[in-house]
């Protein structure tokens, strides 16, 4: 009879932060938080499959000499997102990490949300996270690959925001989502959590109606570290849940804000 409370080898630290032999599918990974993930991943060793709808700058990667392909994908789209897991297979030869890092920020007042916008939006941000969560977690199964899925969840899952109701909804979904599959698929020892990042630098932040938007929240000034976050140290934090070093964390959602939700507004 087997122990259950027999506890996994140690393994030296060296070994904690490397993803070599691993494969990784990071979507909407060529620009921003994505391309940051995808560039920290492939830097621990692991092949990465980028699945975009353009490649951007996932070029950048290839040229450096990692281990990074890209395909192209609307994860708005079922069978884009199944491809994109198959393909992953037929290059790389496994599928070990599913980043669900893709998704859409457009922010409308509640009078003027109508249902196509809505189902839009949650195309990307709410379904297209669990069709790729379903189709990473079928073959880590049959591979009987030790996996590990996160999802990419905001502070607005958190806390509302003026004209953020149909984005707000999409990442509390999300939050809901993670722990649900972490659930339904911890007997397979696959690992699920998600990460809500608070602001942070990427260029569609910096455009300039949402920095205004920024000032006239005093977004800034409800952060306890007074910045925002750059990419890396939101893909940091991905490193860290699909690494060993979380190899005891399931279900929980990282906030990685800098204290933004310290603040009581």
């Amino acid at each position: 009879m087997s122990n259950p409370y027999q506890a996994l080898p140690y393994r030296p630290f060296a070994e904690l932060l490397d993803l070599s032999g691993k494969t990784a599918v990071v979507t909407g990974g060529s620009s921003g938080i994505g391309l940051a993930i995808s560039r920290r991943l492939a830097e621990a060793g692991a092949n990465v499959l980028i699945g975009s709808l353009a490649p951007e700058r996932s070029d950048e990667l290839i040229e450096a000499g990692y281990a990074v392909a890209f395909e192209a994908t609307d994860v708005s789209q079922p069978g884009d997102i199944e491809r994109l897991a198959n393909a992953a297979i037929e290059r790389f030869g496994g599928l070990d990490i599913w980043v669900n890092n893709a998704g859409v920020y457009p922010l409308k007042a509640i009078d003027e949300i109508e249902a196509n916008f809505w189902d839009a939006l949650h195309a990307i941000n709410v379904r297209a996270v669990f069709l790729g969560a379903q189709a990473a977690q079928r073959h880590m199964r049959r591979l009987n690959s030790a996996g590990a899925i996160v999802n990419l969840s905001s502070i607005c899952g958190h806390r509302p925001m003026a004209n953020h109701c149909t984005y707000d909804a999409s990442k509390g979904a999300v939050l809901a989502m993670t722990r649900s599959l972490a659930k339904d698929l911890s007997s397979f020892n696959i690992r699920v959590n998600s990460i809500s990042p608070g602001l942070t630098a990427t260029p569609g932040n910096l455009a300039p109606e949402l920095l205004e938007q920024h000032r006239q929240n005093n977004v800034l000034g409800n952060i306890a570290l007074g910045r925002a976050a750059e990419p890396w140290e939101i893909a940091n934090a991905v490193l860290f849940l699909v690494s060993p070093l979380s190899s005891y964390v399931t279900g929980v959602d990282l906030l990685v804000d800098g204290g933004w939700l310290l603040h009581g507004s």
